[in-house]
């Protein structure tokens, strides 16, 4: 089970989830390529025949064209293996960025405290759908980058929905305050809070400050 699905809140949903573009194995494709190329064209150009010249450089190209092979393997390997302790995510309640292979790292963002989304593509990143995504959030660290990830403007069009305010309602789906509330809504909304401070999604310092304003619709 993957750590976004463990953790996910009571009633919290999951609205998209991004992964890695397959451009991130290129670089490990290419020197794999360049090693069966470099055999290829060994094998091809310089004759076995024994006592010559090209039987002489015909050995040491191929143990190149093996080690440059089996090192572009072994890259895509490892780029998958560690690419794969690596979850983004946008639930109902908060973005998640958990990434790390020896430490884990792990953002969790409230959809409220979403500022600005920004897609970063190349050409080729146009072409082939892919690009960063850059959240700017409330707090000290401000920046939070989803690298190389396919479908960008997807990612950016789910959060851009989500994190609309909704007419009449606050950011635990109560009335607003333009609204009188019931006393059993202040109640309700009282109890959401402090299961989003249980489970991380708001800070001690928001909730706080969040309890203290229902108390007072009371």
């Amino acid at each position: 089970m993957s750590y976004v699905v463990k953790n996910l809140a009571p009633g919290e949903e999951i609205l998209f989830q991004a992964r890695y573009h397959w451009v991130r194995f290129v670089p490990g494709a290419s020197v794999a390529a360049l090693g069966a190329v470099l055999a290829a064209a060994s094998g091809l150009l310089l004759p076995a025949a024994s006592g010559g010249t090209e039987s002489g450089l015909r050995s040491p190209l191929f143990v190149v064209a093996g080690v440059l092979f089996l090192a572009g393997v072994l890259g895509m390997a490892w780029r998958a293996l560690v690419d794969s302790f690596d979850e983004f995510a946008i639930t109902s309640f908060r973005v998640i960025k958990k990434s790390g292979f020896v430490t884990r790292t792990v953002r969790q963002i409230p959809l409220e405290k979403v500022q600005d989304v920004n897609v970063r593509s190349t050409l080729g990143g146009r072409w082939l759908s892919y690009g960063d995504v850059e959240l700017q959030t409330a707090g000290s660290d401000s920046t939070v980058v989803f690298p190389r990830i396919l479908h960008p403007e997807e990612f950016r069009n789910v959060l851009f929905t989500h994190t609309r305010p909704q007419t009449g309602t606050d950011g635990l789906g109560g009335p607003s305050a333009t609204a009188q509330p019931s006393r059993a809504s202040v109640e309700e909304r009282l109890k959401e809070a402090e299961r989003l401070y249980k489970t991380g999604v708001l800070s001690e310092a928001e909730y706080q400050e969040k309890r203290q304003a229902l108390i007072k619709e009371l």
